[in-house]
């Protein structure tokens, strides 16, 4: 803005003031004070604006909170929705034929949001997420006010008509009131609803009220004029405001109507804010602020484009929840907070200049700039009590009583309002800073010049410490009384005969000496790792990594209420000093604290200087140096906000598709990533609220989002989800309940159970068909071989015919012919006969076993199991009984002699070999497999012999292997040294039963 302006802004001001001290003896009204200078900021408050340029509507006319939380804001461009950091359209856009213009707003206390309307558009409602006409009959040029009584009825009042112009909303009907009500057919233009339920009114040139069991409106014999507002103070007290005064008309039930009240510019919305301050909005003037209207002390304070309004014309003012006084004008939105971090009154502000704060034994804090010292006493505000003709060196506490006030070529001591005892200082040298131990000498850093001492009243070079090698820089007094000097440089050596502790920045784990902070039990330094503790045993630090608040801390201040103030390049932060001893103690340990930075006031950033930058008076007010002036918090004062945010959760992405929440939300199949968008009302600091989300399907552990609004998912499936959203307030107040969206995704049909069941079935199926055909190419193998041998069966059946049995048939002839020619011989029949019978003996079993090998006879496997056991071979007293499980099932003829030829192959090595006392014999008839073994108790058999199929030379287990394998089937041998054998055969039941 030109000069010019700003010229024409201070006299637009000016003349407002002086309007104000006129109109006071014209109207009877009470001259006020000016509270400050109209050009600045309100102390104890900080504001904040959206302009066009970020978003704001423009020309807004009416501001109001609904029960979620949601501060909605109506004017010439619409409806908007607001959570502190984006404006939501509701509704039409100015553009569209059907656009709406906001008048009024009234957030109702079910929830739904009254909307009055201009340019004859009457009145609509937001409910459950949805815009609709309230149908209000006859409806004038404007909505200009809306009220809602104790009953729940809303209560409207319509500007641009003298009759009718108030109307009523309750129990679904709308009634318009005339005459008949007792008010007279003038325009009715402000109704308000007291707490007692009595309904106050203006109109035209009269204030009328209702009682609260009345049926009628009844004049209160004030006159007043028209388009004068009501305000209910928190005392209860009724506030007329009119074009030239405000004044008190009514208190617990009774009219006052003699009251002279205030004199003030036009104000055409009023509203008391919880400290019982009152906001008046003007035409084109900004906004004032009245401390304690009713008190003969009140003040005032004017807000205009000069201190940081976006425009002078304002249309709407409204406290919300949280305390915040929300402003809307024509050039967008401010709000005005009350903040716990304020300047102080009466010390200038000037970022040239260096400030300097000291304590006195009587906890009077003292602040100095390069010429001018001021006393704070408890309770009170800055005064000078101090200026010197040459620059201020520094100040600090001196023993006893008072302080020390170092300047060029002297020290003077401050006691009781007066110079003390003045001791010369060398011209030669500068102090950095001042220190005063429990010896009474008086240390003054002085960085290349030295480091001096003053002691009594004489001061002297230290000896040892050369400027440009130690460069003393700070010193703190610490709590046993020492002073701590930090060297820039190296620190002297000797520090045992050295009367004060001496470090350097290689000394400390701080990554250098930022802060020289003395604490109540030790000595702390801070650079950019962190804060440490060099004189406690293992030098602790607390990374700034884990610790951010520890990092390039410039001052720290312990007080008795245990807390530990520090402020830095982070700001002015609170925490508990039992909580930093705990940290020390074992690192790592939670520090929970409390950071106040610009958001909370704070004016600027900390000062880079050496002496104290903070410290605490008497009466716990902390006061600390930046660099543009000295600041202030009163912890007694800072109300922590101890309500939960209201959440919400906005909206669901897929891809380009954006679908606003809503119970159920059905999304179609093969979504596999998506995003939601969620917020909370934390309308003070916005930035500061903290999320933390779940999505229930996926994974059911909290994820911290801090300040995100948006949670994205990938890697999804088809299924049922909950979305739970958690939130936190500027103070780390976390929402009881979660905010929570449900939605499913669709399954695509290679998804759905049916059609995974169905693929399981086929294959299933398709196994089942490959292991049908892997059976049928071992039978057919095992079929094949069994023919092979049925053939050769035959051909040696044809030899043995053709050839042995016909040849022993020859012989037996032969031998008959000899037996007859020796009929009369005895000795020689005794000897032919028997041989002749052998020999037909013989030829009998030739001729069945040639029948036996043409001829398949049916064979029965367990009777010829037994006939094996019973030839004699095998020792009875040794071999157990046969063992048939399950029920028995013929076997196929054709490996019968296999079987029977390995199962006598493993009872001859058992009688032989395994020494055993016990052999069992075993058969299985099994649904799916055949079984038999052969158990021993004996000696069992090295696993070389089993691995490598039998002893060198000998072929019986390999033998017993080949027979099984030929016929589709294995063998199993287990044994172990003193464990006895087990030797099983195990065949397919296809290939093994008949």
């Amino acid at each position: 803005m030109s000069s010019d302006g700003l010229w024409l802004k201070g006299l637009r001001a000016g003349l407002a003031l002086l309007l104000l001290a006129m109109l006071a003896p014209l109207c009877g009204a009470q001259p006020m004070a000016a509270e400050a200078d109209p050009s600045l900021p309100l102390p104890g408050y900080k504001l904040h604006h959206w302009s066009l340029e970020e978003g704001s509507p423009s020309r807004i006319n009416a501001i109001a909170q609904s029960r979620d939380g949601f501060l909605w804001i109506g004017g010439v461009d619409g409806l908007f929705r607001f959570d502190g950091i984006r404006f939501e359209r509701i509704g039409p856009r100015p553009t569209d034929p059907d656009r709406i213009v906001v008048a009024r707003l009234l957030a109702a206390r079910d929830g739904t949001l009254w909307i009055g309307l201009a340019r004859r558009k009457g009145m609509m409602v937001w409910h459950n997420g949805r815009l609709a006409d309230a149908g209000m009959p006859n409806p004038s040029r404007e909505v200009s006010d809306i009220a809602q009584g104790p009953d729940g009825a809303i209560w409207v009042t319509r500007g641009g008509r003298g009759t009718q112009s108030l109307a009523r909303w309750h129990k679904g009907r709308w009634t318009e009131f005339d005459t008949r009500s007792g008010l007279p057919e003038k325009p009715a233009w402000h109704p308000l609803f007291a707490r007692d339920g009595t309904l106050w009114l203006t109109i035209e040139d009269a204030v009328y009220r209702k009682l609260a069991n009345a049926d009628r409106f009844v004049p209160t014999g004030i006159v007043t004029e028209p388009r004068a507002t009501l305000a209910e103070a928190p005392d209860g007290t009724i506030w007329l405001t009119e074009k030239t005064r405000t004044r008190p008309i009514g208190r617990n039930g009774q009219v006052i109507r003699d009251s002279s009240g205030f004199a003030i510019p036009f104000g055409i919305r009023t509203v008391f804010d919880r400290q019982g301050d009152l906001w008046i909005a003007t035409w084109s003037d900004g906004v004032f602020r009245v401390r304690k209207p009713a008190s003969p002390t009140r003040t005032l304070a004017h807000l205009t484009t000069r201190n940081g309004l976006l425009s002078d014309p304002v249309r709407a003012v409204f406290e919300d929840r949280e305390g915040n006084v929300w402003i809307g004008g024509e050039m967008g939105l401010n709000m005005i907070r009350k903040v716990p971090i304020s300047p102080a009154l009466g010390v200038p502000s000037d970022p040239a200049t260096n400030r300097m704060l000291a304590t006195d034994s009587a906890g009077h804090v003292y602040a100095a700039n390069d010429t001018t010292l001021f006393e704070i006493r408890p309770g009170e505000q800055a005064r000078a009590i101090f200026t010197s003709p040459t620059v201020i060196e520094a100040i600090c506490a001196a023993r006893g009583e008072g302080i020390w006030i170092v300047l060029r070529g002297k020290a003077m001591r401050w006691v009781d309002g007066r110079i003390g005892a003045t001791s010369p200082l060398p011209d030669s040298f500068a102090a950095n800073s001042c220190g005063e131990d429990a010896d009474r000498r008086l240390w003054l850093p002085a960085l290349q010049k030295g480091l001096f001492v003053l002691e009594r009243d004489r001061a002297r070079a230290w000896p040892g410490v050369v400027g440009k090698t130690h460069i003393p820089g700070n010193v703190a007094i610490m709590a046993d009384g020492r002073a701590a000097i930090h060297f820039r440089g190296e620190a002297p050596v000797g520090q045992s005969a050295l009367p004060f502790v001496a470090l350097d920045d290689k000394a400390v784990a701080s990554d250098g000496i930022e802060g020289l902070l003395p604490g109540r039990r030790t000595l702390y330094t801070s650079g950019a790792a962190g804060l440490a503790a060099p004189l406690l045993p293992g030098k602790p630090l607390l990374d700034s990594g884990r610790y951010p608040w520890a990092s390039s801390i410039n001052g720290m201040v312990q007080t008795e209420a245990g807390d530990t103030w520090t402020i830095g390049d982070l700001g002015v932060v609170r925490l508990k000093t039992a909580d930093l001893d705990r940290a020390l103690a074992r690192p790592g340990a939670v520090v929970p604290y409390r950071l106040f930075d610009f958001r909370e006031g704070l004016g600027s950033f900390a000062q880079k200087s050496s002496g104290a930058q903070i410290v605490a008076g008497r009466d716990g007010r902390i006061w600390f140096a930046t660099r543009d002036t000295i600041e202030t918090i009163d912890p007694a004062t800072f109300v922590r906000n101890a309500r939960p945010p209201d959440k919400m959760i906005r909206a669901l992405t897929v891809g380009q598709q954006t679908v606003m929440a809503r119970p159920g939300i059905r999304l179609d199949a093969n979504v596999t990533a998506l995003a939601i968008e969620y917020t909370a009302t934390v309308l003070a600091a916005p930035d500061r609220a903290r999320f933390r989300y779940r999505l229930i399907g996926q994974q059911d552990q909290w994820i911290d989002a801090g300040p995100r609004r948006t949670a994205t998912f990938a890697d999804l499936g088809p299924g049922d989800y909950r979305f739970e959203l958690m939130a936190a307030n500027e103070d780390g107040v976390w929402s009881r309940e979660p905010a929570v969206l449900e939605f499913t995704i669709a399954h695509a049909i290679h998804q759905t159970w049916w059609f995974r069941s169905l693929a399981l079935l086929a294959l299933l199926g398709l196994l089942y068909l490959l292991y049908t055909l892997r059976l049928q190419q071992v039978s057919s193998r095992v079929r094949v071989r069994m023919l092979v041998r049925t053939s050769e069966r035959e051909r040696i059946a044809r030899e043995l015919h053709d050839t042995m049995i016909q040849g022993v048939q020859g012989l037996i002839l032969r031998f008959q012919a000899v037996a007859d020619r020796f009929a009369h011989d005895p000795e020689a029949q005794a000897i032919l006969q028997p041989a002749l019978e052998r020999a037909e003996e013989v030829l009998v079993e030739g001729r069945d076993r040639v029948t036996g090998l043409r001829t398949p006879r049916v064979r029965d496997f367990c009777e010829e199991l037994a006939r094996l056991l019973g030839n004699g071979m095998y020792p009875q007293d040794r071999i157990a009984p046969i063992q048939l499980t399950q029920i028995p099932r013929p076997i196929a003829p054709e490996i019968i002699d296999d079987l029977l030829a390995v199962l006598g192959e493993a009872l001859n090595n058992a009688v032989a070999h395994s020494q055993a006392s016990r052999i069992e014999l075993g058969v299985r008839f099994g649904r799916w497999t055949f079984g038999a073994y052969v158990r021993d108790n004996g000696i069992g058999m090295h696993e070389t012999i089993i691995s490598d199929g039998g002893r060198p030379g000998h072929f019986g287990l390999l033998g017993m292997k080949e027979r099984i394998e030929a016929i589709g089937g294995k063998l199993i041998v287990e044994s172990a040294n003193g464990f006895g054998t087990v030797v099983e055969l195990q065949i397919p039941a296809r290939v093994a039963y008949a």
